[in-house]
């Protein structure tokens, strides 16, 4: 009981919880949600040197599904520049959490195969 006003004591606020601004999404979870993900273009010098492989593009999504920076994370550097500017092409439907649009992070890999 609280002595100054004789009733009960008063309970603690809680604080506000600001969710996340930046949820990590799996490769999977990222690949399921894009709406529009473009294939990359295989450079003509690495056609001509025979190079191929993975690219590994780290992405970040906004609010509306609209890529706002990606990095290469991994693959071969003649085959890098064109992944990345595929990368920032994709368009992904928004992510909620707890009923607010945010913002997403994940990796795309693109995979450079000789025909």
């Amino acid at each position: 009981m609280d002595t100054k006003t004789g009733g009960p004591p008063p309970q603690p606020v809680a604080p506000v919880v600001k969710p996340p601004t930046t949820l990590r999404v799996a490769s999977t979870i990222l690949s399921g949600k894009a709406v529009n993900l473009p294939q990359p273009m295989y450079p003509a010098i690495a056609k001509q040197a025979h190079v191929q492989g993975p690219v590994s593009i780290q992405i970040l999504v906004n609010e509306e599904g609209k890529v706002l920076s990606a990095q290469v994370v991994s693959g071969n550097a003649m085959l890098s520049t064109s992944a990345k500017e595929a990368a920032m092409r994709a368009r992904f439907s928004p992510t909620m959490l707890n009923g607010q649009p945010v913002k997403i992070q994940g990796v795309i890999t693109y995979n450079f195969v000789l025909q």
